[in-house]
């Protein structure tokens, strides 16, 4: 079973994790957003309940970033996914990116969300297979990233759960 919970200081070192060449191409590293206060970014830990320990890290950011790959001023944009390698291919990224999951997290700690939003590099074919394994749609939309052309994806929730 996997929780998700608030970055706390007490996950950083297991969070300090490195990523082959292939993988930290498309991501940022969950180290490098420790120090960033921005207030509307929101860093989650992936964490797995019976290990008692982190495994992985998003950022739900529902800043202007989000309108890059969506109009919709009640989504977030979910970036900077990564799985500590160790624990890569378990099925925690699948588990952590359910909608009902991300829907009870959004309740308890985002205002009124009603669509997440991503980019994925179009070379990115393993996250492209995630993404739409747990939902995500590819949208006509693409965006110029840092590292070439990203796919756009959205996943819609009910947003009267809340």
């Amino acid at each position: 079973m996997i929780t998700l919970a608030p970055l706390s200081t007490m996950h950083q070192d297991e969070l300090s994790y490195a990523l082959g060449d292939e993988q930290k191409q498309f991501t940022t590293l969950p180290k490098d957003w420790f120090d960033d206060e921005r207030a509307d970014a929101y860093k989650v830990v992936i964490l797995d309940d019976e290990l008692c320990r982190a495994v992985g890290f998003f950022v739900l950011d529902f800043g202007r970033d989000k309108y890059h790959y969506t109009d919709n001023p009640n989504a977030v944009l979910l970036r900077s996914m990564s799985m500590n390698p160790a624990f890569q291919g378990m099925g925690y990224a699948k588990n952590a990116l359910d909608v009902k999951r991300l829907q009870e997290f959004c309740k308890m700690h985002i205002s009124l969300c009603d669509e997440f939003v991503l980019g994925v590099n179009h070379a990115n074919v393993s996250a492209q297979r995630l993404y739409e394994k747990v939902g995500f749609i590819r949208q006509a939309r693409t965006v110029m990233g840092q590292k070439g052309e990203q796919w756009v994806y959205c996943l819609k929730i009910n947003r009267y759960l809340f």
